[in-house]
């Protein structure tokens, strides 16, 4: 199970963000659905810090969570309970691999030109596999 693949478990696990926007509404590297309130996933960068002689690394990983909703309400109370689940967690990968801390680096709040709310969370997440 790769990095996306745990979010997505640890999102869907997560019964009151799951309940404001399911998992199921949480794409990865692509467009949503369409169907608000949804998110998307993506990976920005990856970047080797180590490589050690038993063939693990360290990496840091950019990664952007892009939530898209019809109130500015609602939609906050979506990044809240994202950043309560993911901001400074740590949590194993399937495969031996482990998260060492997954950091919030940016956030922004747009409001788009038909009305939707875009809220963006940008994290660096060390990666250790």
């Amino acid at each position: 199970m790769n990095l996306e693949q745990s979010i997505h478990q640890r999102w869907a696990t997560r019964g009151e963000l799951d309940a404001l926007l399911p998992a199921s509404r949480l794409s990865t590297g692509g467009s949503s659905s369409g169907v608000l309130p949804c998110a998307v996933l993506s990976r920005t960068r990856t970047r080797r810090f180590l490589r050690a002689n038993t063939g693990e690394s360290l990496d840091e990983v950019a990664l952007r969570i892009d939530v898209y909703h019809e109130t500015y309400d609602a939609g906050r109370a979506v990044v809240d309970l994202v950043l309560a689940a993911f901001d400074g967690s740590r949590f194993d990968l399937a495969g031996g691999g482990r998260v060492l801390r997954m950091r919030r680096s940016n956030e922004v709040y747009t409001r788009l030109a038909d009305g939707t709310w875009l809220f963006t969370l940008e994290y660096i997440v060390r990666v250790w596999g």
